[in-house]
């Protein structure tokens, strides 16, 4: 069992205030995350963690047309830093990035 490193939540109603508040996350990472991640890792998770986020706010924006019914849009994302992996949990969708040595995977 892996122990985490890091986790941080953001809880908004706001799509334009969640990349503020993600950023600010990732420019406050403690230190042994940044000494688990090299900056290199920590770049490319930040990319593909916009990508991410991106691509499942256009899905969520999209079905929102398509509904009669307006509801307001609660935005959560979870980010778990763990040995070797990172996980992403957007509003239940979750995405897990390996980190070996060799540079990081998708899954």
């Amino acid at each position: 069992m892996q122990f985490p490193l890091h986790q941080f939540e953001i809880e908004t109603d706001s799509d334009k205030s969640l990349a503020g508040l993600v950023m600010r996350e990732i420019h406050s990472l403690p230190a042994i995350v940044k000494l688990e991640f090299s900056d290199a890792d920590r770049f490319a998770f930040r990319l593909i963690l916009e990508e991410y986020v991106v691509g499942l706010l256009k899905e969520m924006q999209a079905s929102a047309l398509r509904s009669r019914h307006w509801t307001t849009p609660c935005y959560r994302l979870v980010v778990l830093f763990e040995r070797g992996q990172i996980t992403i949990n957007f509003n239940g969708q979750e995405k897990v990035i390996y980190f070996p040595k060799s540079g990081p995977i998708r899954s």
